[in-house]
């Protein structure tokens, strides 16, 4: 197994391999229908017009808090000190797996929604589209991202 060094920087206080910034980026934007009910949440109103402009259908907002409960979770276990807990280690070294389901139920949501409007053209969802396509290839290639999910020592 050949050993990347990083530099030092990019470890924590507990010698840990930091994950890099832009996958609280990519967590921010697999979990952006929780952010969505947290400001309809925030705002009060009975009527919730904030979710009915970005969510018309309600089982798509729910299918978008299930897609995004898998980022929560790794956002929860990506700050926690993993030496403390022995189960907390083993959920992060095998969550890798999850972020990719994450991100493939995101754009599996995404051509759902396209095709639930058959294909109409709208350059919100294709912006989403593209991002998570992005999103996927960063983390399919990442080598830093890979490595933070394993164990340094």
């Amino acid at each position: 197994m050949k050993i990347r060094l990083y530099p030092l920087s990019c470890y924590n206080h507990a010698g840990d391999l930091k994950p890099p910034t832009f996958f609280y980026l990519v967590l921010l934007f697999l979990a952006r229908t929780w952010a969505v009910f947290i400001i309809s949440v925030l705002l009060r109103d009975a009527d919730n017009p904030l979710l009915r402009l970005f969510y018309p259908n309600k089982i798509h907002f729910f299918l978008g808090l299930a897609s995004g409960s898998i980022a929560l979770f790794l956002f929860f276990l990506c700050g926690r000190d993993h030496d403390k807990d022995r189960w907390l280690s083993i959920l992060w070294q095998n969550s890798y797996p999850l972020l990719l389901l994450a991100i493939v139920s995101d754009l599996a949501l995404q051509l759902y929604y396209l095709s639930d409007k058959h294909f109409q053209y709208s350059f919100v969802a294709s912006v989403q589209l593209v991002f998570a396509i992005w999103i996927l290839l960063y983390c399919v290639r990442s080598k830093q991202l890979k490595d933070c999910f394993k164990r340094n020592r």
